[in-house]
Order: C-alpha cells, then structure tokens, then sequence
C-alpha cells in the first residue's frame, strides 16, 4: 500500500468514528425522555407549539385545540392521580395552550402521546421554591406516604427512590409463595451406609477399616432431592434480611403493622445461626417462575437498588409537616426537651355532622412548665415578608388564629407559638400579644427555615437560639415594642 492510499485509508477511518459518534449522540437524544416540568399548588401555561416537539405520529390535519384535548383526555387518569387539572387556555402570544393547575401533590407519572398512545416522557411536579424533595426525604426518614399507583409505568429512573423497605415487603409476599412451592434440589449428601456403590469414599473407608466395628459402614455420597438446598438458603438469608429493613425504627407504622403476623411467623422458620451470607445469588433459566421472581427481588435487595418504576405522589404539606418535626426532635434533643408531634385534643359533646373531632397541632415542645406550641405552613409568607396584600393577610390570620387557639389549652399565663413556613434562608420575627383583661400574653415567633440539606445544621442551631426553658413561666413581655 502506497503512502497516498494509506494517508486516504485513516482519513475514512476517521470520518467513519465521527459519523458514528454523532449518530450515537442523536440516538442518546431520541431516546432521553420528554420531561414536563410543573410545581405544587401552582398554575403554569405551556402552549401548544412546545408541548408538540415530543408528540409523535400526530395528524397535521387536526387543529391544535383538538390535538389538546387528545392529549388531556389520553392522560386524564395520570393528571387525576397528581390532582392536575388540565384546561385549554391561549399564551401570552394568543396562541393554543394548555393550563395545568396543581395540586398539594408532587410526584412523577408518565404522558402518552396524542398520536400513537404510547409513552414519551413524564411529567415530574417538584416543590414549589426549587428544593430537591428526594435528597430531604433520604435525610429525614419519618413516617412519610408516598403513594404508588402500579397502573402507570415510568420508563426511566425515578426522582425520588423508593424506601428500601418496600421492596423488603414485596420479597415477604414472594418468599410465602415460593416455600407453598416446595423447590427441591438434588443435593450431594455424605452418610454412612451399610453397602457400598458408585461414590463410596474410599480413602476414608481405608482409614476406618482398621476397626473392625467399622468394617461394614461405607462413607457415600449421595445424592437427594431436597428443600434445603444452598440456593433456598440464599433466599433465607434474604429473607432475614429483608425482615429487619421491615422492623427498622425507620419504617413507618402504618407500612411495618400489616406485617408483623407475618414476620412473626416466618422468624420462627429458620435459624439465624444456620444462616451464610450471600453477597449474590445465581438466577438459572431453569428456575420455576416464582423463583425467579423471588430471586430477582433478592438481588435488587443485595444490591440496595430498588428498582420501582411506577408513578408516584406525596403530600407536600405533609411532607414539610414532617421535615419541620424532624428538625425540632434535633432542637428538642439539644434541649434536654420533650417533642410530641401531633398530638390530638379531643373534641366532645353534641357534635353536628361537620364538626371537628380533635384539635391536632403539628408538634408540641416542652419542658418543665413551659410549652411551645407549633405549626408548619408550606405558604409564600416568609418569601414575601416586605410585600403587602389582602390574600396575605387573610391566610396569616387563619394560620395565627389557629396556633393561638392550640395554645389556650396550657395553663401558662405566658404562651409560646410558632407558625413555621419555608424561606430561601432562615429568619425569624417576634409578635406579642396581651389580654389586658385577665394578663394573659402570648410570645409568638413567625419562622422561616430554608428547604436544603446543607441547612440542615444551622437552622437546628438557629432555632435552638429562639427556644428557651429558662424563663419564668409567669414572665410578660412589654407589649409596647
């Protein structure tokens, strides 16, 4: 080959690795989801033009208006999970649009296309101030609800990754089905018989022969078909494993109590000495299917990748309810204080239909004779504390007649309140109050705590500045200020 030929050979090899490049590069973008991004308790109008880049196979003898209402009708099962309430509306440009109005959910659940029906991309509803909602729920690991519908499958990774002990519950239900199974393998056993055969152990017979007693006991192996084979002990391991995930501290009542029959009775099933870790287990073609399916949970445990894939939502208000009471259990442990959170003042007499059963506030914090009571609202109020309006005001006095009249329940002359909301940093305001009737007055503390992990630390520290026990419970503030 001349150097001219071989000169034009590299120069065709090379274009061939950049054309193979960018054709890889275009497939990575086909195949990356359409991501359809909306926050809680909001509105947002996405017009017809960009919602219509990802929808394939749709008619362009159809208007936009009818291609919108395909689409909300398509998906009206996903929007009524995530209480999404999608409208025709027109954009700032007059042109065809969709308004979504959220709800108090965030979560993910997955669109199909208006042309084929098929899945495309997903549509993710995230806190309202931009705070990474799975980093704060692998923090505070409380009693949280996240619901999951098995209806809707997302085809990439999920946001948010579910609990570990969900998948420990599902290996549960599956470790039942397959012992109703009875999966026996044959096993290679070592006994003492009183004839030989095919896999007597001679060189340990050699040995015993020199006793005469043991002239007649041949050392064979064997093999028999059994249920207590090494790969069912693997998955008992699992099993072990799986019911102290279940029985963490960590894991919500609501999910460990249905339960607890359950791994009673399992617990009972197996000795933990017997038990040899695995780190892996082999999954075999020939495996019965609920072996496999069995297997396949095991592993996803062994590895800690829970691999849900199905839509998702959370209660945001709930869900910032039980960061803020993660955040005063810190406090209160740094305060040698006592925390109750939600606790109940029952509510009886001659009730009508719509009457309360109970006061509930979100925590309670004391010690000695001196009480906190507080609320947690996900509200703007401390993103707009320069700002005036009426809806402002009408909310606050809500939210401040409410923690006001959890506190009428202490018998302090002097109460203590908080009505915590978030904020992009921490900041706190003193308001007092003072019956000039009886004396009474109340201290109350309006807060805003930043919804961020690396936060964390110094809103415990701040808010363990404002919380003192050391007062005199009888103490009035000077309400002139």
């Amino acid at each position: 080959m001349s150097r001219a030929e071989a000169k034009e050979r590299k120069q065709l090899l090379k274009q061939k690795a950049d054309d193979l490049k960018v054709n890889i590069e275009l497939q990575k973008r086909q195949l990356r989801p359409a991501i359809l991004p909306l926050k809680v308790l909001s509105e947002k109008t996405i017009s017809f033009k960009d919602l219509k880049k990802d929808w394939k196979g749709i008619d362009t003898r159809k208007d936009a208006e009818r291609h919108i209402i395909e689409f909300i009708n398509i998906n009206s099962p996903v929007f009524e999970f995530l209480g999404i309430t999608p409208q025709l509306s027109r954009d700032e440009n007059g042109a065809s649009a969709i308004q979504f109005t959220t709800s108090k959910y965030a979560g993910c659940v997955p669109l199909l296309s208006p042309g084929t029906g098929m899945p495309y991309g997903e549509l993710i509803v995230e806190g309202l101030y931009g705070e990474n909602l799975s980093e704060l729920i692998s923090v505070i690991k409380e009693d949280l609800k996240i619901e999951y519908d098995e209806r809707f499958q997302i085809n990439t990774v999920n946001t948010v990754k579910p609990p570990l002990y969900l998948e420990c519950q599902k290996y549960v239900d599956k470790y039942i089905e397959a012992k109703r199974y009875h999966w026996r393998k044959f096993k290679n056993v070592e006994m003492t018989q009183l004839f030989p055969n095919a896999s007597t152990r001679w060189d340990k017979y050699a040995v015993r022969d020199i006793d005469p007693w043991s002239a007649l006991k041949y050392p064979n192996r064997n093999n028999i078909l059994t249920c207590d084979h090494e790969e069912w002990r693997a998955l008992t391991y699992i099993l072990h494993l799986s019911i102290n995930e279940i029985m963490k501290p960590s894991t919500p009542l609501r999910s460990k109590t249905p339960y607890l029959s359950k791994i009673s009775l399992l617990s009972k099933q197996y000795d933990v000495n017997r038990l040899k870790p695995v780190t892996s287990i082999p999954l075999r073609t020939s495996d019965p299917a609920i072996i496999k399916e069995a297997k396949e949970i095991g592993m996803r445990i062994l590895q800690n990748n829970v691999s849900s894939k199905r839509a998702w939502k959370i209660d945001y208000s709930v869900f910032f309810e039980r960061y803020v009471q993660y955040v005063l259990k810190l406090v209160a442990g740094l305060k040698g204080a006592r925390l109750e959170s939600n606790k109940k003042y029952r509510i009886s007499g001659e009730k009508t239909a719509w009457a309360l059963s109970h006061l509930e506030p979100d925590a309670v914090m004391y010690k000695d004779d001196i009480q906190y009571i507080i609320d947690a609202k996900y509200k703007s109020h401390m993103y707009n504390v320069n700002r005036t309006g009426e809806e402002l005001k009408d909310t606050f006095r809500e939210d401040f007649h409410q923690v006001l009249a959890y506190s009428s329940f202490g018998g302090n002359i002097q109460k203590h309140v908080m009505l915590i909301y978030p904020s992009e940093h921490f900041i706190s305001r003193e308001l007092y109050i003072r019956s000039s009737i009886n004396g009474y007055s109340a201290k109350a503390y309006l807060i805003g705590i930043p919804l961020k992990k690396s936060d964390l630390e110094d809103t415990k520290m701040n808010l363990s500045e404002l919380i003192n026990f050391n007062i005199s419970p009888s103490t009035t503030p000077n309400c002139n200020r």
